[in-house]
């Protein structure tokens, strides 16, 4: 076994070692009022659809949507779909699929990881890995799985636009915060990279994380050139 190879199986089984229960479960749907700025602009959904075998792997298959009212639909058409696969216990990502329809902008991206062959493959090009990735949607899932606490920091590889990007995650601070869904005691999380955030080419993001044993993402926001986006958690379901 070679040293790269090495790394990443001790990588692996450190992620097999958490615990099997996560604060989710399959049929978990959550939903969100979409806002640019102080106007309504839409809604989005993180959704566990179920459990799915990926190359011979136990995987949840996620899904996150976000769709654009008729109002904005005039002035930014946006049809957002991520669906991405973790695995089951680690919750890195085995298989992601992006469809992105914003304005004139179209994105489209597929990436399949094999961890036994340290490879990623996306668009017929094959790229090597030397750790776990974890895509920007399994994030929120990842999250809600391990303890947190203020001032902590964490660091993650991710696969985006046909490159790997090193990123970071900062624990802010506490707070209450009032979303459609309810009021929450949230821990403020910031995911970021040097001179970029992960989501956005410009401005900054926030998570906010129920500070309990659900850790639910019920508020995120981006700042970008044109104001701010954000997304408040309306309804929970199972």
């Amino acid at each position: 076994m070679t040293a790269k190879r090495s790394i990443l199986f001790c990588a692996m089984f450190a992620s097999l070692l958490q615990a099997d229960k996560h604060p989710f479960t399959v049929g978990e749907t959550l939903k969100y009022d979409l806002k640019v700025n102080v106007i309504k602009a839409g809604h989005a959904k993180l959704q566990v659809i179920g459990e799915e075998i990926v190359d011979e792997n136990q995987t949840y298959h996620i899904k996150y949507t976000v769709k654009s009212n008729r109002y904005v639909d005039r002035l930014f058409y946006v049809r957002d779909q991520v669906d991405s696969w973790l695995d089951k216990k680690g919750l890195f990502t085995h298989r992601l699929i992006k469809n992105i329809r914003e304005g004139s902008y179209r994105y489209k991206l597929e990436a399949k990881m094999n961890y036994i062959d340290s490879t990623l493959t996306s668009e017929d090009e094959v790229f090597q890995i030397d750790s776990e990735i974890r895509d920007p949607f399994s994030l929120f899932y990842y999250l809600r799985s391990i303890p947190l606490k203020v001032g902590q920091k964490l660091s993650f590889k991710t696969f985006d636009n046909g490159q790997f990007v090193d990123f970071h995650i900062i624990v802010h601070r506490k707070e209450n915060v009032r979303v459609p869904a309810g009021r929450f005691r949230c821990l403020v999380i910031e995911p970021y990279r040097k001179g970029k955030t992960l989501f956005k080419q410009k401005g900054d993001m926030r998570i906010w994380l129920t500070d309990d044993e659900r850790r639910l993402p019920v508020k995120i926001e981006t700042k970008a050139t044109f104001g701010s986006m954000t997304m408040l958690l309306k309804k929970i379901s199972r």
